[in-house]
């Protein structure tokens, strides 16, 4: 209902523009007549939202999207973000077997929680340790809806993904097993359910049931990797840089592996991303007390230029950067 909301505003005005240039300003015509007019355009306005296909309706979505990843003006993304958040939220309810809208609400739910909250609590001092508590929870909710929402089209394109993952003898080199049979254009649907998991898990390691699905959100993430590996212009490598810098070696930390992630990061498709950068300094600088290298890492992703398409992100990016340069003191 919400969404249809939306879709109705835009849709009326469009119109409106029609109606004027039909019949003169719209706006010149008497309060009687224009409310005859304005009922007869309610009712061509549920006639189309009732006819819009599925596909027309994602691919607006999609478009939303991009308008905001390319708004440079973070608060002005952090404020109408919700909006489309719970727009796309009523379409996955109206259809919970669909899971291209199962993954449009899930990827907000991550991407709102990363950014404006768990973001907004990264900035906040220690001394408000309450607020930032109240973010990192509010945060973790996100998450593990975004988490509940994709796991069923997980388990029902892999069964018991959840369990063991993929090993040697029987995952991605067995063609019986459903591992195999995944494809590029499942890479979406592994990242946002591993994102999500993951992202629950560092806002919560004692979440004992979210933890328990660590082991498959690694091997969902890894089998991305590996069918995609610039997907979306180097995120699958900037999450890598991450996970592997951040996580202890017995759930699948590994140095090496996560500096090899930033090479790569920073050669591809997302070699101007600021956030390739931030993950490096705040992953393996601050592990490997290499202060300068911490320092470099930082000033070169304030120094890069915002990329089109990602200019949220990477304002988001230089936002945390700054932070952590003025902090330096408190890593090492």
């Amino acid at each position: 209902m919400f969404f249809n909301g939306f879709l109705a505003v835009l849709m009326l005005r469009n119109f409106k523009a029609c109606l004027g240039s039909y019949r003169g300003n719209v706006d010149t015509i008497p309060v009687s007549a224009n409310s005859w007019y304005m009922h007869r355009s309610m009712i061509f306005i549920l006639a189309s939202i009732a006819s819009l296909s599925s596909c027309a309706i994602l691919k607006a979505a999609d478009y939303a999207t991009e308008a905001f990843m390319s708004e440079a003006d973070p608060e002005l993304a952090r404020a109408a973000l919700p909006t489309m958040m719970k727009a796309t939220e009523a379409i996955q309810l109206a259809d919970p077997g669909n899971k291209d809208k199962a993954l449009a609400t899930a990827s907000l739910y991550v991407m709102y929680a990363s950014a404006f909250l768990d973001g907004e609590a990264f900035q906040l001092p220690d001394e408000d340790w309450e607020q930032k508590r109240v973010l990192s929870d509010r945060a973790k909710a996100l998450y593990l809806r975004a988490a509940d929402l994709l796991v069923p089209f997980v388990e029902a394109r892999i069964p018991g993904a959840f369990g063991t993952g993929p090993d040697e003898n029987n995952g991605r080199q067995d063609e019986k097993s459903p591992w195999a049979r995944l494809n590029r254009k499942d890479v979406p649907l592994l990242y946002w359910s591993s994102a999500a998991i993951l992202a629950a898990f560092a806002s919560d390691p004692m979440d004992f049931d979210n933890a328990g699905r660590m082991a498959g959100a690694l091997a969902l993430f890894e089998q991305a990797r590996s069918l995609d590996p610039d997907w979306n212009s180097g995120s699958l490598h900037e999450l890598a840089i991450t996970i592997y810098g951040s996580l202890p070696a017995d759930l699948g930390g590994d140095k090496e592996k996560a500096v090899a992630a930033f090479r790569q990061a920073i050669t591809g498709n997302g070699s101007q991303s600021p956030g390739a950068y931030l993950a490096y300094a705040a992953s393996i600088c601050v592990a490997a007390a290499d202060r300068d290298g911490f320092r470099d890492a930082l000033e070169t992703a304030l120094s890069l230029e915002a990329r089109p398409g990602s200019e949220l992100l990477d304002a988001l990016a230089r936002r945390k950067a700054r932070r952590l340069l003025d902090d330096i003191s408190l890593y090492f």
